[in-house]
Formats: C-alpha cells, sequence, structure tokens
C-alpha cells in the first residue's frame, strides 16, 4: 500500500510539473520577436522549472550534511526560480481567461445584434402590402403586356388617351405587387438566415454570463469583477507552481533518500529481527564439529546466556564484554565477531532485557566463571 501511494503521489506530481513546464513554455515562447527566440525563451523556462523541482533535494541534502553554504544559496535560488515561474503562470493563467472572457463577450454582441436584425426584419415584413406570390404576378404581367395598348402606348411611357392611362395604371398595380413579392422574399430569407444565426450562438454560450464563476464569486463576496478575476487567475497559478515545485519532494520525502544513518541502522536492525509470531528455528550449536565450511561464528545470544549472571553490584564496560566474549570464543573454538557488530548486538539485547547502560558501562550484570 505504501508503495503503491508513493508511486501515485510521483505520478501526479510529474503530471503537476509538465504542465507548470509547458505553461511557462508557451508563455514566454510567445514573447519572443522570431520564432526561434521564442522556442529559446521557452526552452529556459522549462528548464528552470524542471531545476526548480530538483532544487528541494540539494538544499535538503546540503542542509543535512552540513554544507550550509551550498544549502543556503540553494534556497535562494529556489526562491527565484519559484517566483519567476510563477510570474510566468500567472501571465498564462491571465492571458487564457482573458481571451474566454472576450469571447463570451464578443458571442453576447452578436446575438443581441442578431436578435435587433430579426427583430426589424419581422417589423418590416410585417408592413409588406398583401400580394400573390412573385411567381403569379410575373406570369400575369406578361399576359397584360400582350394587349395591343401595350405597343400603343409604347410600353407604358406614352399614355395619353383615358383608355391608355387606365391599362397603364393596371400594369403599374402590377408591378408594384411585383416589388412587394420580391420584397417579402429577400426578407423572408434574412429572417430564416438570422433565426439559424441566433439558434448557433445560443448553442456557443450567447446569453450567458461572461464568466459564471466570477460573477457568482462577485456576488458572494461582495468586490468587484476584476478583483475577483485577478484572485482566480493568481490562484490557479499558485496550485501549479506550488505543485510542480514541491510536489515531487513530498511525494518521495519518505523514501530512503531522507532518512538519516541511525534511522536506516535502526531499520536494518528491525528487519533483522526474526518475527516474533514465526517459529523459533533450532539455534545451531557452535562446535568444532563444522570444519566443511569454515568455523561457525559465536553468537552473542549463546554469549550472554552462559557467561553472564545477575549481579545487582556489578558494572561491565563494553571492553571487558568483548574481552569474555573474545575468552569464550576461543574455548568454543568458533569465530570472533568484529567489535562494532558485537556492540551493536549486544546493545540491542540489553535494550530487550531490560539491562541499563550509560557511557559504555552496563549495570546489575556480572561474569560468571
Amino acid at each position: 500500500m505504501r508503495f503503491l501511494t508513493s508511486l501515485l503521489g510521483i505520478i501526479a506530481a510529474l503530471i503537476m510539473l509538465g504542465v507548470s513546464a509547458a505553461m511557462n513554455y508557451l508563455f514566454l515562447s510567445s514573447l519572443g520577436k522570431t520564432p526561434l527566440e521564442g522556442q529559446v525563451l521557452g526552452a529556459a523556462s522549462a528548464a528552470a522549472d524542471g531545476l526548480k523541482a530538483l532544487l528541494p533535494f540539494f538544499i535538503f541534502w546540503g542542509w543535512r550534511s552540513g554544507r550550509y553554504a551550498v544549502a543556503v544559496p540553494g534556497f535562494a535560488v529556489w526562491l527565484f526560480f519559484s517566483g519567476f515561474s510563477l510570474l510566468s503562470a500567472i501571465g498564462f493563467a491571465a492571458d487564457n481567461r482573458g481571451v474566454f472572457s472576450h469571447t463570451r463577450e464578443n458571442v453576447n454582441a452578436a446575438h443581441e445584434t442578431a436578435r435587433a436584425e430579426l427583430g426589424a426584419a419581422e417589423n418590416r415584413m410585417q408592413d409588406i402590402p398583401k400580394h400573390r406570390p412573385v411567381a403569379v404576378v410575373t406570369e400575369d404581367m406578361e399576359r397584360h403586356k400582350q394587349d395591343r395598348r401595350w405597343s400603343r402606348a409604347k410600353e407604358c411611357t406614352e399614355a395619353t388617351l383615358p383608355e391608355s392611362r387606365e391599362y397603364c395604371a393596371r400594369y403599374y398595380e402590377l408591378r408594384a405587387e411585383l416589388a412587394s413579392g420580391v420584397e417579402s422574399e429577400r426578407l423572408q430569407a434574412k429572417i430564416a438566415a438570422l433565426k439559424e444565426q441566433t439558434d448557433r450562438l445560443r448553442i456557443e454560450g450567447a446569453g450567458q454570463d461572461a464568466d459564471p464563476q466570477v460573477s457568482l464569486l462577485a456576488r458572494v463576496l461582495g468586490h468587484e469583477h476584476s478583483r475577483v478575476r485577478l484572485a482566480l487567475i493568481i490562484v490557479v497559478a499558485l496550485l501549479v507552481e506550488i505543485g510542480s515545485s514541491l510536489g515531487l519532494f513530498l511525494a518521495t520525502s519518505h523514501s530512503e533518500l531522507f532518512g538519516s544513518k541511525t534511522e536506516k541502522a535502526n531499520r536494518a536492525e528491525v528487519e533483522a529481527e526474526p518475527s516474533a509470531s514465526a517459529p523459533e528455528k533450532p539455534r545451531a550449536q557452535a562446535t568444532p564439529s563444522r570444519k566443511a565450511k569454515g568455523k561457525p561464528v559465536g553468537a552473542v545470544e549463546d554469549f550472554c546466556l552462559e557467561c553472564l549472571t545477575s549481579a545487582p553490584e556489578g558494572k561491565l564496560t563494553l571492553a571487558e564484554l568483548f574481552a569474555a566474549y573474545e575468552a569464550w570464543c576461543k574455548v568454543r573454538e568458533v569465530a570472533l565477531l568484529p567489535r562494532s557488530k558485537f556492540e551493536k548486538s549486544f546493545e540491542k539485547i540489553a535494550r530487550q532485557i531490560g539491562v541499563s547502560g550509560t557511557a559504555g558501562r552496563y549495570s546489575g550484570i556480572g561474569i560468571s566463571a
């Protein structure tokens, strides 16, 4: 479970680091005068972002080993890189949120314009007189031109006689009806196009708030939209930068890389101890008969059981104990443990049986004959 949790934490931290590096790269690359300059700036920003995530490790190791001349400047560099990355992230978030709000505002403006034009077209449509379809009126005009009065009045340009004037008056009525029909068809096509446009703009978000999150928080907090929008931009940038700068360090802080030497030694001793619930294996006898694989090593536990006794007034040093152990090994004809391993093993046994030791001297025990 611990391994799985650590693995998921490292993956999440690496994703956050990748997001931060991409944001910084995109923002700084947009500031270059030429594409090449933009790529150079973006690459420098991404590299600084990666170094920002590694610096906490170097600072910790330098501080733990007492190399303060490395740890303190490293911390200052980390602060600088983190601040620079934060500014880039704020610029990226501000640019994207501004484009989002501006796009919504443009959609709303286009929707309002389309609605106004649709209303005007529908009003003009109502003002058009009643008329027959354009095709019907056209055919009626062509039939009207077949009358002999059409040529006599020179296509109604010289209608001097009463009969011709009456004839031409009817012709101009047909022309007016035709114009009404043509205008009606044009308005109908325009109205259909405007309705389609308004429907499409509504699907794209027309009629909604340009930035609903900012509007809601502004009403709840009682602040202006601009201040709330700025706060949200900074919060998003902080989320990415804190996760990318410290996420990897925190996700691996419980590993062996950060344990002290004492903790590692104690952990190794605990892992080397046999389980309390496991059945105790019979201890090999330290006898000289096992010569095939060399002399067996004298067990400190056996030495304590055979050579130590309770002595309320007794006090033994580690040196005295090791000398007795050395003599016991000679009698037993077994190999000696190194003194450092003997002392560690004896200290562990002393803690287990409750023998107190101060400055290398252990009270309440003595060496039997």
